[in-house]
């Protein structure tokens, strides 16, 4: 951390008196160096709770824009954390991949995908 964020944290540590315990705790650790995050409540150590949409299309493995749609058809429901940034709950996203079944139509052998392969 260079000096000018260092002094910034500093003075905002001690002119802010609206700053909850938690938030001086964290300001704290990061001028201690300590850049990790505390386990939340229900989470194991390094178990994230909300992930990003682009972690959760990874981990689904489908493009961002289908992470979009899933939460416009409502099969996903994000956490809006600010105003414009979404988070999606790791539990749900998980649930989604457990819960995902092959689709008939892209099964060896069958729909447009088997036919093509069958004539060449």
């Amino acid at each position: 951390m260079n000096t000018t964020t260092r002094a910034i944290l500093q003075t905002v540590m001690s002119s802010d008196a609206s700053l909850t315990e938690p938030e001086r705790g964290f300001v704290r650790r990061l001028l201690d160096g300590d850049f990790g995050e505390p386990a939340a409540p229900g989470a194991t150590a390094g178990e994230r709770l909300l992930v990003t949409q682009k972690r959760a299309a990874e981990m689904l493995s489908v493009n961002r824009v289908t992470i979009w749609r899933m939460t416009r058809d409502g099969m996903l429901h994000p956490v809006e954390i600010l105003p414009g940034m979404l988070r999606y709950p790791l539990k749900e996203i998980t649930r989604l991949a457990q819960a995902g079944k092959p689709s008939e139509n892209l099964s060896r052998g069958s729909g447009t995908f088997g036919a093509v392969a069958s004539a060449a």
